[in-house]
């Protein structure tokens, strides 16, 4: 089940993939893939398994397909390190890009890697479409517009009335602004509190099995 979020006059809505679909554009948005993550981990001698870059292109492949949509729009950190760029990947996202037409907006992790001569358009700074903005670092708070960004791949902790804990992704709402959680499958996650967030006017959609669900306001 997704969620349905309007924004300076458009329709957005929340995927459970962690992406956001755009249908008056057919357009598609996801953040912080880190592609390449494991071999440059591997390259440094650390024990990673191979495969995640791959699942996470097919995982995204897939669900672009599914809504037929248009265009991807990657919010920044596509790539991870100059050591995960091998020849294996660099045709991976080739034949991906041919296929999807890829608009990267550049991450810190991607400005001064980036390679030439693949098929999608890298663009440096922010990126407008209409009334919304893409962008990889959100903006500070009361920014004009509406943005959506990565770069924080956010994680929130939910509490139970027995005490248990659990962290999941999350998508982070202002009026300004969505963060959307990381894509990658090895990216990590920045924990952030319910309560803090809430405090500065930010609602919270938390990625479960199959749906997104709000969190209530505290």
């Amino acid at each position: 089940m997704s969620l349905r979020l309007d924004a300076a006059g458009e329709t957005l809505w929340l995927l459970p993939e962690g992406a956001v679909w755009w249908p008056a554009r057919r357009t598609v948005f996801a953040a912080d893939l880190h592609l390449g993550k494991g071999a440059a981990f591997r390259a440094q001698g650390l024990a990673v398994p191979a495969g995640s870059s791959a699942r996470t292109l097919a995982r995204l492949y897939d669900l672009v397909v599914t809504r037929d949509a248009a265009r991807l729009v990657v919010l920044g950190d596509f790539w991870h390190g100059a050591d995960g760029l091998t020849p294996e990947l660099l045709d991976s996202v080739a034949v991906f890009a041919q296929r999807i037409p890829t608009v990267l907006v550049l991450g810190n992790h991607d400005r001064r890697i980036h390679p030439p001569g693949l098929p999608l358009q890298a663009v440096q700074g922010t990126l407008a479409l209409g009334s919304l903005t893409a962008a990889h670092e959100p903006p500070p708070l009361g920014a004009p517009g509406f943005t959506l960004a990565g770069h924080w791949h956010p994680a929130v902790l939910i509490g139970s009335r027995a005490g248990d804990r659990l962290r999941r992704p999350c998508f982070v709402c202002y009026r300004h602004a969505l963060v959307l959680p990381a894509f990658g499958g090895l990216t990590g996650a920045l924990t952030l509190r319910h309560e803090d967030l809430s405090r500065r006017g930010a609602d919270v959609a938390v990625l479960g099995e199959g749906a997104v669900h709000w969190l209530p306001r505290l």
